[in-house]
């Protein structure tokens, strides 16, 4: 390769923006369509298990008594199914993705919900 086309091509790449983002410091903003992760809005769940059922890889989980709803991010396939199941619509795919886990830092990895059991009637003495 000649001199004079090599210089040109050094001098323009020395004079110009870079080419990639400094990532953690500078985030590109999410794609409006793209699929991040499944949030849930959970007061209005009625723990049906539809999503549960649904969910190809099993990362859903639904608990009847107690109450509970529970996903595992990182079985989770983003596919969308469990959203489109819900009869009360309280499940969602938002466009964030999430942070980076170590896959030994289950608090991370894995959310859940516990509805407290209700207090029994009649109050602590049974009347």
């Amino acid at each position: 390769m000649p001199l004079l086309p090599m210089s040109r091509v050094i001098l323009k790449n020395f004079f110009s923006r870079p080419a990639t983002r400094l990532y953690p410091f500078v985030v590109r903003p999410a794609f409006a369509e793209s699929r991040g992760r499944i949030a849930i809005d959970y007061p209005q769940c009625i723990h049906c298990g539809a999503c549960a059922r649904r969910c190809p890889a099993n990362a859903i989980l639904v608990g009847k008594e107690p109450k509970s709803w529970r996903i595992d991010a990182f079985a989770c396939v983003t596919c969308g199914l469990c959203v489109k199941v819900c009869p009360k619509k309280c499940l969602r795919m938002d466009n964030e993705r999430p942070k980076s886990a170590d896959f030994a830092d289950k608090d991370s990895r894995v959310e859940s919900h516990v509805t407290p059991p209700a207090p029994e009637a009649g109050g602590p003495n049974g009347a």
